[in-house]
């Protein structure tokens, strides 16, 4: 709602930054994050019902973070978010139970920053990938192929702890049973970024606030003659 949005923007934006200062430094999220996002998120519904005299509200905000606890819930459940971003997402979706003013497609915020999050970190994939062009002749599948995007190649001593090593075969790091830094391997080994996904959803999340969904950029891109 227009009446708290400025307050939600600008209390939900410290949550996030410390979030992601907190997966950059001990790979965990404090769950006392989430959880003052979400009673925020319900003050400022009462405060909105209060200011409007409409109580119907409190409907599309049940659903709304329904919809956020079965999505972020189940994309940790399959283990392609961790449990830190997953309810990094519910709290977002309490806290902003209507879209505000912007370029959207998604129907819902918690949506809009999450996509926005992971066009920020194709991104990286896109470097990765560019790293790997001299690998490129020895491709010789299609799955040895999509793993020029996700993973390098790098001596086991020189892992660094924002990289993950990639077991034999797998093509992408998951959010479960992840080996961060140099572990015990030696030798030349497969390793991908490991960059804290909280840290792309408080970058997806300003962009959202300030423009809206990515995604216009490509649906909805201005043609030229």
């Amino acid at each position: 709602m227009v009446d708290t949005l400025l307050l939600r923007i600008f209390s939900a934006l410290p949550f996030l930054v410390y979030a992601s200062y907190l997966d950059f430094k001990y790979r965990e999220i404090d769950s006392r994050i989430w959880r003052l996002m979400s009673v925020l998120g319900a003050l400022f519904l009462l405060a909105d019902i209060y200011l409007t005299k409409n109580p119907r509200l409190l409907l599309p905000f049940a659903i709304i973070l329904a919809i956020a606890v079965v999505f972020s819930v189940t994309l940790n459940y399959f283990g392609m978010i961790g449990g830190g971003d997953a309810k990094l997402l519910i709290g977002l979706g309490a806290m902003f139970p209507f879209l505000p003013k912007g370029s959207f497609i998604l129907p819902t915020f918690f949506l809009s920053v999450f996509t926005n999050a992971i066009l920020l970190g194709l991104l990286i994939n896109l470097w990765v990938f560019l790293l790997n062009l001299k690998n490129l002749r020895d491709v010789r599948s299609l799955k040895e192929f999509a793993r020029l995007f996700g993973a390098y190649k790098k001596d086991a001593r020189d892992v660094s702890q924002f990289e993950a090593v990639l077991d034999e075969g797998r093509l992408f790091i998951g959010s479960k049973n992840v080996e961060f830094g140099r572990g015990v391997r030696k030798g030349e080994v497969w390793v991908s970024y490991a960059l804290p996904f909280a840290f792309f959803i408080t970058l997806g999340f300003v962009i959202s606030v300030t423009y809206g969904d990515l995604l216009t950029l490509i649906f909805y891109a201005p043609k030229t003659l």
